[in-house]
């Protein structure tokens, strides 16, 4: 059986309320999500990214910021996920970078549109190799990904994770996830989506498509576009809950130019804590700014934070499966 080995870290992520983490804040966070561009080749409506909302520079993060990383967290244990605002698989040097950190003994995980997984690059993937693999999909049928991620890709998805399923066989590593986000698909096209992609991974999540965060007057769609991303947040009916936050107490996320945010959600850099230019991800980590937001995230004063007034509940919404 294939099991997440990055669960040791979310179960300590998950432990505890608010209060209790900031009371036993750890010395480092367990897990770094790293952003190594925020550049992508698909257009998701729901996106800042591809709906080109998203108002700071585009680019790929340096060696050198890469390097300032591994040399601080070198010797702890530290899982590194490849995530956030852009699609990792683009980044020239991600195989390079992908070896260095694994040389350093540290968990590894990676969020793909699956796009630029080749037969080739997926063989380098398993040879570092890479802890877990996630492929985001957007619905569960064909039409439906294709009108809320512009591109008719959805079949050629499931066929790439197929693919990495295959080759990987017994192997240990890595651990293959299907998550997907819905909108008005029904419980019978979940299950459909659930009974043929189960062959495929070792875990499968279904979630609600958040809306919460964009910003309709700066999206950059065509007329249909934007009527069909409006109608969707109109029908939208989800109970909106402020979360315990998962992020602040236990985590740090590094877009690509080095400046480190409070939130993997955060694509605007609404809340910026630091600069590897000028600061240490310890200092950061200690630092007064992520140590105000905690506090008022600690008495769930979520409204006057720029991002987080934004930000809910969403996880009883998930179907899951895992493998046995």
């Amino acid at each position: 059986m294939h099991r997440n080995p990055f669960m040791p870290l979310y179960a300590k992520c998950n432990a505890g309320n608010s209060k209790e983490k900031l009371a036993n804040l750890p010395d480092f966070p367990y897990i770094l999500d790293i952003e190594l561009t925020n550049l992508c080749n698909f257009r998701c409506l729901m996106c800042p990214t591809g709906n080109r909302s998203q108002r700071r520079e585009q680019g790929f993060m340096s060696e050198e910021i890469f390097a300032r990383i591994l040399e601080e967290i070198r010797g702890r244990n530290v899982g590194l996920r490849f995530i956030r605002w852009g699609e990792p698989l683009m980044h020239p040097k991600l195989l390079a970078f992908l070896r260095l950190a694994k040389s350093d003994g540290h968990l590894l995980h990676i969020n793909t549109n699956g796009s630029h997984l080749t037969e080739s690059m997926a063989d380098q993937l398993l040879a570092v190799p890479i802890d877990s693999l996630k492929f985001s999909v957007q619905g569960v049928e064909r039409d439906g990904y294709r009108n809320m991620r512009n591109i008719d890709f959805f079949d050629t998805l499931l066929e790439k994770a197929a693919m990495i399923y295959a080759k990987r066989g017994a192997a240990t590593a890595p651990f293959l996830q299907i998550s997907t986000t819905i909108t008005y698909e029904s419980e019978a096209m979940q299950q459909a989506f659930l009974e043929r992609v189960k062959p495929i991974c070792d875990a499968v999540n279904i979630g609600a498509t958040s809306f919460d965060a964009l910003d309709l007057k700066a999206v950059r769609l065509t007329p249909s576009e934007f009527e069909m991303l409006k109608k969707l947040i109109h029908d939208e009916s989800v109970t909106k809950v402020h979360p315990e936050c998962p992020e602040v107490f236990d985590k740090l996320s590094v877009n690509w130019d080095g400046t480190v945010s409070a939130c993997c959600m955060d694509s605007d850099k609404l809340m910026t804590v630091g600069d590897l230019a000028t600061e240490s991800l310890q200092a950061i980590w200690r630092g007064e700014i992520l140590d105000h937001h905690r506090r008022l995230l600690a008495d769930m004063r979520h409204d006057e934070l720029p991002l987080c007034r934004h930000c809910y509940d969403t996880h009883n919404l998930f179907v899951k499966f895992e493998a046995s």
